[in-house]
């Protein structure tokens, strides 16, 4: 970029030279010897003036701005320069100075800035246009290692995203239209919250049915689940016999980078969650504790120099690097116990490129549902990367399956799970007593890695589905805000992988088949976590009769080890025979018709098949505020409909229909016809 705005001015020396050049001629012809001055040019071709007569620095200076003294006057023919040509001096000039490009910058921004603090971000993360080529990539890293001191610029992902430290630097280095936008590099935080009240260490574990899981083996084994955190205290005496694989540092570069030691403590307790040592005669049993642990340090801690409270946090370039990191260093399940109020493109990216090689992403929903737990902004915020699509948000209840007072409750929760009064592996090496929906996540991404065990194929869609299909419900009959799909239950998730049919998702081909004589069989797919299984797991059962108009029911059995049986229904419906003729003109009324059936059809095929014929007709072509009419047999071929506007156009449609008891079934609409009323 530095090169670009170098070419610019030498361009702009060029034309203001020129026209100098033009004047001091002129003035040397009127006024001054004709030898006084040279013109030569320099190795690039651009003009300069040279001085051949030793005139003073002020003099020179003063004749190469153009300066004319009181008494001299300018040859009016020879000297004026024209307007557009000083305006587009003007303009360069202004380019030049950068202006425009930093107006057109922050015109690229995501968000008001003036409706955040500036304890909010840390700089600006943006995103290269897709359009963006080699070499101009190329031309804005040479000039990101040609910045100042002062200035930064850091890529956070290969060839796409970068942060800087300010919008001005970034207009140092790449233009406007290389930009696709920017947005601020949002402050991520750690979402426990402290509370000095424990009486019971091990209630959680029972309420989520972990035992049950271990006595089937499920410990998270050959399973990677990366903690995005503040690091954690890997020779803690509760992580002796843990895994640790591929630490990282993204704050830190060079030596640095593998340096994950936990200074906060909050890293450290969500990786005891997940898998702190079983059967070690010290302290906590994690949830899986034998999964493989990837700490990747995104957040320190921090003190506030405006408050002087020590926090712990980070910024979102760290955090998407993490995400970024863990996918591509063999994590099958990443936590992130953090988050911010400020969505942002460039984390959602990464989350859903994650997402899209299998891995499965778990965030807390945040604590800020109620005001003591809000230091600044809206209670209840929403909260990312938990809000994403391509991850699952995590909230909190407490040892009663009650909803946590200070658990963020929105529509992005997805399932619930024990986040008050826990005891927690900590950065001195002992246990502490904390709350947070930063620690019911952790329980969630372990579930996360006894799924992985038992079938690595399964991704976040495919675990949102166990989620749906297993967790207890709470709160309100099904899905709300505070619960998502409920508590989250292991055993019930096993019994979901393990073989329990009733639990899988079940559909049928089709759930409404139009008669044509012949016998109905819909075919039936079972899914476990959006994957087909075999049919020989399980088998169909048809009810009988299905030559006839009515809902029919498919049972689906578990055999050869499965369990359970799911019930589904679909509906044979009459058919349309005949197509819609062109509707008969009345006064105020049309009759509708339509064709009649032969008499093969009439006593043999659709005998028992149809009750009778429905008319609707509408001014408007989407049928709103539609009059019905109905006529009974099935000889039928006409229906009138009285009482209509005269002189108006409408849209009219018919269909068969058939009375089974107290059910009526419908055939489908046959074309639209139109016609105006006399």
């Amino acid at each position: 970029m530095n090169r670009l705005v170098e070419e610019k001015n030498r361009q702009i020396a060029k034309r203001l030279t020129a026209m100098l050049v033009a004047v001091v001629f002129v003035f040397g012809m009127m006024y001054m010897p004709a030898e006084i001055y040279a013109v030569e040019t320099d190795s690039a071709g651009d003009a300069v003036v040279t001085d051949t007569t030793g005139t003073s620095d002020e003099a020179e200076k003063a004749e190469i701005n153009g300066e004319v003294g009181e008494n001299e006057t300018l040859a009016p023919d020879e000297t004026t320069i024209e307007d557009s040509t000083v305006e587009e001096v003007v303009e360069n000039e202004e380019l030049a100075t950068g202006e425009n490009s930093i107006d057109e910058l922050t015109d690229a921004l995501t968000v008001d800035l003036d409706s955040l603090d500036e304890s909010d971000y840390d700089g600006f993360i943006y995103k290269l246009a897709d359009d963006t080529t080699k070499s101009e990539i190329k031309e804005m890293e040479k000039a990101i290692d040609d910045l100042g001191t002062g200035q930064e610029v850091e890529e956070v992902v290969e060839k796409e995203a970068y942060v800087a430290d300010s919008i001005e630097t970034i207009a140092e280095v790449v233009s406007p239209e290389q930009i696709e936008y920017i947005e601020p590099n949002y402050i991520v935080k750690a979402m426990g919250t402290s509370d000095p009240e424990y009486e019971e260490h091990g209630w959680y574990l029972d309420i989520i049915n972990a035992p049950y899981v271990w006595d089937k083996g499920m410990r998270g084994e050959g399973i990677v689940v990366a903690v995005l955190d503040s690091g954690v205290k890997m020779d803690h005496k509760d992580f002796e016999s843990n895994t640790f694989t591929a630490e990282h540092n993204t704050i830190d570069e060079g030596d640095g980078a593998t340096d994950v030691s936990d200074n906060s403590g909050h890293g450290t307790a969500v990786t005891g969650i997940i898998a702190a040592a079983q059967n070690n005669g010290e302290g906590l049993t994690g949830v899986m504790p034998k999964v493989n642990i990837m700490p990747v340090k995104v957040m320190d801690y921090k003190m506030d120099p405006e408050t002087g409270k020590w926090k712990t946090e980070g910024t979102l370039d760290d955090v998407v690097e993490g995400i970024e990191y863990a996918a591509n260093n063999g994590a099958n399940v990443i936590n992130m116990s953090l988050g911010t109020d400020g969505r942002s493109s460039t984390l959602e990216a990464a989350c859903n490129a994650a997402a899209a090689k299998g891995v499965i992403l778990v965030a807390a929903a945040g604590n800020e549902a109620q005001s003591p737990f809000r230091e600044n902004g809206p209670i209840n915020p929403i909260e990312y990367p938990a809000a994403f699509g391509s991850v699952v948000s995590v909230g909190s209840v407490d040892s009663n399956e009650s909803w946590s007072y200070f658990s963020n409750y929105n529509k992005y929760v997805a399932i619930a799970a024990p986040g008050e009064e826990l005891k927690l592996t900590w950065k001195n090496g002992s246990y502490t007593i904390k709350s947070g929906t930063s620690f019911a996540a952790p329980q969630v991404a372990a579930m996360a890695a006894m799924v992985k065990q038992m079938d690595r194929s399964v991704d976040c869609t495919g675990f949102m589905k166990i989620i749906a299909a297993t967790s207890t419900d709470k709160g309100v009959k099904g899905f709300d805000p505070y619960f998502g799909y409920g508590l989250m239950n292991l055993k019930r998730a096993y019994d979901y992988m393990a073989g329990d049919i009733s639990m899988y998702d079940i559909s049928l081909s089709g759930t409404a088949f139009t008669y044509n004589g012949g016998v109905k069989t819909p075919s039936v797919t079972v899914k476990k976590a959006n994957k087909a299984i075999s049919a020989n797991y399980y088998r169909t059962t048809y009810a009988a009769g299905r030559t006839a108009v009515g809902t029919y029911k498919v049972t689906v059995t578990g055999i050869n080890g499965y369990k359970g049986t799911k019930t589904l229904s679909f509906n044979i419906n009459p058919p349309l025979v005949k197509g819609i003729k062109a509707p008969k003109r009345g006064k105020k009324k049309l009759t509708v018709r339509w064709g009649a059936m032969s008499k093969k059809q009439k006593k043999k095929i659709y005998k028992n098949v149809i009750t009778g014929y429905q008319v609707r007709v509408s001014t408007s072509s989407n049928f709103a505020n539609a009059r019905y009419a109905s006529v009974k047999g099935i000889a039928k071929t006409k229906v009138t409909i009285k009482g209509l506007q005269k002189k108006t156009t409408y849209f009219v449609q018919y269909r068969s229909y058939k009375t089974v008891g107290s059910a009526t079934y419908y055939s489908n609409w046959s074309s639209v016809k139109k016609a105006k009323t006399k």
